[in-house]
């Protein structure tokens, strides 16, 4: 039996605690416990001997802002990458550590896919770090991966904020070391939200966002409009800046406008590959962070995973501070077509766990 295993939007960075004992405001991933017990659950017992791959959809990692006083954080050079995977690898031992187990046990492997907030891995030397770290036959996948009659891939692609510049990867011209040409969305993260976060840690968590707006303009007036002052003159320096490596073009302006005035439906994308190929049954996605399944027919289905970070929902039948550890499971029948179910991770009961913020 074969079973595939879809996670994504970790945003694993550099751990909770700081070496100074302070709260690591950067970190968005809590739940290493819970992941640990995933991953054994699936390498042991009546799974040991069966075929598990594990893929992580995208944005595993947290390349884009590990250090809040680190000088010049957008230029991601393979060094830097590669410091930054270290770092992600010592916050989080004991999630890698049993990441490792599970590589190594028989028939059992991990994938990586590129997601918007991991863009290290498009350096070939973090690919072989993780081959090193964890076990030779770990992969990175730097397109969707189709086998199966499931096509699966992080979904930052049909984003204008997220999507990477194909024919420009990297920066060369004038710098001391080729960097990652990284797309508008992955700089606003690294110049703006890094230090809103700073003051208010949950800025990023609230859903929906217009929403929060208006909260905000209600409830946290100054800080509200400080902040919406700030982002419209850090989207205007984007566009007019001196540096010509990072001047935005006037086309790429005009679709994040557009974008920002009609969301993108990630839904009707992947609707689009299920229909549009006879031979794709079941279309796996992340980047959005909603969790949710469709079934169009009797064997095409959409699944987005979620993600494995806290939400603070406005939306009022969600209301609240809410958790949902989802993802993909896939195996497939006797006639080789593919079964999907979206799944919660509840895991083992325990009595007390540990409040970081």
């Amino acid at each position: 039996m074969k079973i595939r295993l879809v996670v994504s939007d970790f945003h694993i960075g550099k751990g909770k605690v700081l070496p100074d004992g302070s709260f690591n405001y950067l970190e968005d991933f809590f739940y290493d416990r819970q992941f640990v017990e995933f991953m054994q659950y699936y390498r042991k017992g009546e799974f040991e001997k069966e075929n598990v791959e594990l893929v992580c959809n995208g944005d595993f990692f947290n390349h884009l802002h590990l250090d809040a006083d680190e000088q010049d954080p957008d230029l991601l050079s393979e060094r830097v990458a590669l410091t930054r995977m270290e770092e992600i690898f010592k916050g989080h031992l004991e999630v890698f550590e049993e990441m490792k187990a599970f590589t190594q046990t028989p028939n059992h492997r991990v994938i990586f896919m590129l997601g918007n907030h991991d863009p290290g891995l498009l350096w070939p030397k973090v690919a072989d770090f993780l081959k090193k770290k964890l076990a030779s036959n770990v992969e990175v996948f730097l397109e969707p991966y189709v086998e199966g009659g499931v096509h699966i891939e992080h979904g930052h692609r049909f984003f204008a904020d997220s999507a990477y510049d194909q024919k420009r990867l990297f920066l060369k011209e004038g710098l001391s070391e080729p960097i990652i040409n990284l797309p508008w969305g992955c700089l606003f993260v690294i110049h703006y939200l890094g230090f809103v976060k700073k003051e208010r840690p949950y800025f990023d968590k609230v859903y929906p966002v217009a929403h929060y707006i208006r909260w905000a303009l209600i409830h946290d007036t100054t800080f509200a409009l400080r902040s919406i002052a700030n982002i419209l003159l850090y989207f205007i320096g984007f566009r007019f800046v001196k540096d010509p490596s990072r001047r935005s073009p006037f086309w790429q302006t005009m679709k994040l406008l557009k974008e920002m005035a009609v969301a993108p439906d990630l839904e009707r994308q992947a609707k689009k590959i299920l229909l549009t190929r006879r031979d794709c049954h079941v279309v796996v996605c992340g980047h959005t962070h909603d969790y949710l399944i469709r079934h169009y027919s009797a064997d095409k289905t959409y699944i987005n995973t979620g993600l494995w970070n806290e939400k603070v929902n406005l939306d009022p039948p969600f209301l609240g501070r809410t958790v949902r550890l989802t993802y993909a499971l896939i195996e497939w029948d006797e006639r080789g077509k593919p079964i999907p179910l979206l799944k919660e991770w509840r895991g083992t009961y325990h009595i007390t766990e540990d409040v970081y913020n």
